[in-house]
Formats: C-alpha cells, structure tokens, sequence
C-alpha cells in the first residue's frame, strides 16, 4: 500500500508539474506578446484567408495520421497477419497519445502492443509492427534533419542550431544501436556498459548491473522484432518514405498556422526552422516536449511579427499536441461504448 501511495503521488508531482511548466511558458509569451514593445508586422486576429490555411493545417493532421497507419496495413500485409485498417488507425493515433501524456515519449510503444493483443495479434506480430513503426519514425526523422543541417545550416538562429544537434544524436540513438548491434553485438554491450558505469559514478543510475542487464535485453528484443520487418526490404522503403511523410506534414502546420494571422513567410523557411526546433527540444524530456515546444516556436518565429505570434503558438500546439490527445481519448471513447452495446468484441 505504502509502494502504491508512492506511486501515486510521484504521478501526481509530474503532473503538476507538467501544467505549470505549460502554464509558466503561456505566461511568458503572453507578457511578452502584449507587453507593446514593438508593433509587428502580424495582426493579433484572423487574416480574410484564415479558414483556407485553417483547412491545410487540419490536412496536415490528417496527412501524417494515415501515414502512419499505412505503416500499420503494410507491416500487417508484411506479416500475412489479418489486415484492418481500423486497427491501425487507432494503433498510430494511440501511440501518438501515449507519446504526448508520458515523459520523452516514452510511454507509446508498449500500449499499442497491448492494444494489438486485445485485438487478436500475437505478441510476435504486435511487438514487430511497434518496433518497427517506431525505428522508421526515428529514422525519417534523422534523414530529414541531416538534409536541413547540410543544406541549411544558416537558416535558422545559432542557439537553435547548437541545440537541434545534440537532439539528433539524442534521437539516433536507438536506430544505431540498433544497426551497430547487428554486426557488432559484444562491442554495443560494452558502450552499454560503460555509459552506465559513468551513469553509476554520477549518482544517476542505482544498480548499473540491473540496468545494463535490462538494456540489453531490450535492445535485444527491438532486434529481434524488428529484423522481421526489414527482410522485406519493399515495405522498409515504403515505411521509410511515410515516416518521411508523416514528418513533413507534422513540420509544415507552423507555415499554415502563421499565414492565418497574417504572416509574411516563406514555406521553406518555416519548414527549416521546424525541423531544428523538433531536434532540439527531444532534448527536453516533458511530455510531448512541453514547455519547450511552446517557447522554441515563439522565439524563433517572433521575428515576423510581435502582434499574433502568441495566438499562432495556441493554434499549432492545438493541431500538434492536443488533437493527438483528443483522437486517443475518441478512440478510447467510441471503443467503451462499442463494448457496452456488445460490438467491441476483436475487430482484427
């Protein structure tokens, strides 16, 4: 009872903590936004072509939200196991909600293998298609960042640049354990083990052996589960180009929300500069980064206008935060009441 109490009220510091940090971030940029420092170039209401951009933007959400669950209908196709749609879909938006209530994203990956389970997949397949959704994501991501860091280094703010690289080495790392580990399995152990015994000296880690052991292991079992997926060298390429995808609409709301207000932005360099902020604030480890998605966006796009930016802020983090949260609790949802009426029986 007492573990449980402890539990619970850890729960319950984070949380607070999570709404205070979100709180104090609003607070800032709205001071800053109506402090009437300088008069911008942006207006702080709707530009006449608001509901146009408006509609992009909700594209955008939907683009990147299919995607992913493509990736779901071809791994599923990949594993001659039974193809739903519907089960995707709702794997990729569950995972997207667990991503954005759990701290540095962590939480995603195994509530969609319990959700495939309760589906009919076996724990091979539901842990395959997870693992491999994820490293594909990672590995999307990385490509399209390494393309903005060679071809437009001097694109974005210094600060952001120092921050976004430490980000990508952050993300890289499980995608290059990973491919180390294939061919230097005994080497990647000792890089575990040792960046653990440093963790240990530093007061970080409390049992370096349990952790390395525990390491390994999952290290060991995303191996596994996703070298299954990636012998079939087609629906690899194909998960890559929609992670590649999902990314591109993901980054591109920022352009289509600023133009609402009125914003005189380039697409491309609105597009650059989301990129660096995604990599920069992986390193902050806040549920869907908050706090420093919020403040990275306002700083780095304050320079096109004082007036609107803050409400630009509130609209892009509807679109790429709460509305991944809004569509798991729907899903949630529509799923109870399927069960309460007797239809919620396993649709895979």
């Amino acid at each position: 009872m007492d573990e449980n109490r402890k539990t619970t009220r850890k729960k319950r510091i984070r949380t607070l903590l999570f709404i205070l940090i979100q709180a104090a971030v609003i607070a800032f940029t709205a001071l800053r936004e109506f402090s009437g420092n300088k008069a911008g170039t942006m207006t702080s209401g709707f530009s006449k072509d608001a509901w146009i951009y408006g509609i992009f933007t909700g594209g955008c959400l939907l683009v990147l939200l299919l995607a992913e669950a493509l990736k779901y209908v071809l791994m599923m196709h990949s594993l001659k196991a039974p193809v739903s749609f519907r089960i995707a879909a709702e794997t990729a938006i569950l995972g997207k909600y667990y991503d954005c209530i759990t701290p540095s994203g962590a939480g995603g990956q195994p509530f969609q293998i319990l959700w495939m389970r309760r589906h009919g997949y076996s724990d091979g397949e539901a842990s395959s298609m997870t693992v491999g959704a994820y490293v594909t994501m990672q590995a999307g991501f990385i490509l399209l960042t390494l393309f903005f860091f060679i071809f437009s280094r001097t694109a974005v703010p210094d600060g952001l640049r120092y921050t976004a690289y430490p980000g990508l080495l952050l993300i890289s790392l499980i995608p290059c354990l990973l491919v180390l580990f294939s061919f230097m399995p005994r080497t990647v152990r000792k890089l575990i083990s040792a960046a653990i015994r440093l963790g240990a000296k530093l007061k970080i880690v409390k049992d370096p052996e349990k952790a390395t052991a525990k390491t390994v292991e999952a290290l060991n079992s995303y191996h596994t589960h996703f070298s299954i997926i990636a012998r079939d060298r087609l629906t690899l390429a194909c998960l890559l180009l929609l992670s590649l995808i999902f990314r591109i609409a993901l980054c591109s709301m920022p352009f289509f929300v600023l133009k609402m207000f009125g914003a005189d932005v380039q697409y491309l360099s609105v597009l650059t500069s989301t990129v660096y902020i995604y990599a920069a604030i992986s390193l902050i480890p806040t549920p869907g980064n908050a706090g420093a998605a919020e403040g990275a966006f306002y700083l780095v796009f304050s320079s096109v206008g004082n007036d609107g930016v803050f409400w630009a802020m509130l609209v892009w983090r509807l679109f790429s935060y709460w509305s991944f949260i809004l569509a798991g609790a729907a899903v949630y949802g529509l799923n109870a009441l399927e069960r309460r009426s007797g239809k919620g029986d396993a649709k895979a």
